[in-house]
């Protein structure tokens, strides 16, 4: 285990130790080892043995990769505490350590290395699955236009082995020219993994009344490049974040995972949110093979003393809705993240008192058209937020989000969507 890459730059003594504090298991064959949905809470060093990753879509079973020892599986999620986003079998009987989220932490925090080390096998997967959907993607285009080349299924002969089952099935719907039928059911698995990468309602006891927090996402389609987050940390703290990836499809999905992937696992272990947010900029930056960026706000709010600490890499599409009616405008207080390694951000503090309410939201919002190609514009929204709170100054923020939805919809009428439409509000309760 010491030879796999995650663990190049460890101390074999502490490697030793590390194994030594985790749990022996022996599975047999046909075993689950994780399952998709399950929240993140351990990982596995595989030391002997072979794994596979599959995922169950709406029309078959997939798998995804096959994973021999010497292994490790189910770091991402164990870092981030997401869900796991696949499930993961026994082919063979496996001899693995099973290794907490705390134990991981703990090293990580030891030894950088190993985030950064993380960070870049994510980067590998990304740039891997960007060439497959790319090739997947012209093929499909081809089918609907009628001007597919046979020759192109020699290339599913000795596809990639993370593809292996994806590419025959490909092939069996190629041969049979059912390019359109194909086509929304790649988009349809796509979206279903995105949709997997959002965080599940917070539990109210989790906030304890001291905030009322909802979110929600309409993609301009089926996978889009906006994402959003919020988590608890040391029980009172709670993070917010927004952002909006250059891009739509699954090249901007796929770099949207790996920035909330970048964000929970940096977060989790650095409380000066510039220093934060300035590392995630440079894992991305370090993985960034498609030259993407994402305009981000990463809000850190103190729900004891109502302090919001925030940093706005060119991410101005964000407002603070006071109880007492007035509208203030966070600036952006640093770049865009992925632009450039090095780059660095500032923080700002402001205080939010009992009923002041956090909006963020993605220019998808402003820049929805009506009929006549007019925009509904920061001014709308503005007006329809204040509208919405000095009629029900108490109003949830579900229901405030869905009543800031429904008035732009109803302005873009039958206008087609252009741009992603996501939205985040989260109001102080009483201290």
């Amino acid at each position: 285990m010491a030879r796999h890459p995650y663990f190049a730059a460890f101390p074999l003594a502490e490697l030793s130790a590390l194994i030594a504090g985790g749990e022996w298991m022996d599975v047999p064959a046909g075993t689950r080892l994780l399952r998709r949905g399950d929240v993140g809470t351990f990982a596995l060093l595989v030391f002997e043995g072979t794994a596979v990753v599959t995922i169950d879509t709406p029309y078959e079973h997939v798998q995804l990769a096959q994973l021999e020892a010497p292994a490790v599986i189910g770091e991402i999620a164990a870092f981030t505490g997401v869900a796991r986003t696949a499930h993961v079998d026994a082919l063979t009987p496996i001899r693995a350590v099973r290794l907490s989220a705390e134990a991981l932490e703990a090293a990580g925090l030891v030894h950088p290395d190993l985030l950064s080390a993380v960070m870049r096998q994510f980067g590998r997967r990304f740039e891997t699955f960007n060439q497959v959907f790319g090739f997947y993607a012209n093929a499909l285009n081809a089918l609907e236009r009628r001007e597919f080349d046979l020759a192109l299924l020699d290339d599913l002969r000795n596809p990639l082995p993370e593809m292996v089952d994806f590419s025959h099935s490909f092939r069996r719907l190629a041969e049979a020219i059912m390019s359109r039928a194909a086509e929304r059911r790649e988009m349809a698995n796509a979206a279903a993994i995105q949709r997997a990468m959002l965080p599940p309602p917070l539990r109210p006891d989790v906030l304890d009344g001291k905030a009322d927090i909802f979110a929600a996402m309409r993609p301009a389609k089926d996978v889009g490049g906006d994402f959003y987050d919020y988590f608890i940390i040391d029980g009172r703290r709670l993070v917010v974040t927004l952002g909006d990836v250059a891009g739509k499809g699954t090249p901007a999905a796929l770099f949207m995972s790996a920035t909330q992937t970048a964000l929970r696992m940096v977060l989790r272990s650095e409380p000066d949110l510039a220093v934060a947010v300035a590392r995630v900029n440079d894992l991305l930056c370090a993985t960034n093979g498609e030259d993407m960026f994402v305009t981000l706000f990463c809000g850190v709010i103190d729900l004891d003393t109502g302090i919001l600490t925030y940093c706005n890499c060119g991410h101005t599409d964000c407002m603070i809705l006071r109880a007492d009616g007035a509208v203030e405008r966070p600036v952006a207080t640093g770049p865009a993240l992925a632009m450039m390694e090095g780059a660095r951000t500032r923080a700002e503090t402001v205080a939010l008192a009992p009923g002041d309410r956090l909006f963020l939201f993605s220019d998808g919002l402003t820049d929805a058209f009506d009929p006549a190609e007019e925009a509904f514009g920061e001014a709308r929204l503005e007006a329809a937020a204040q509208a919405a709170l000095a009629a029900a100054p108490d109003l949830a923020a579900e229901a405030f989000l869905s009543g800031i939805f429904d008035t732009v919809i109803r302005w873009a009428d039958t206008a087609p969507q252009f741009d992603d439409m996501t939205a985040l509000a989260v109001t102080l309760g009483p201290r």
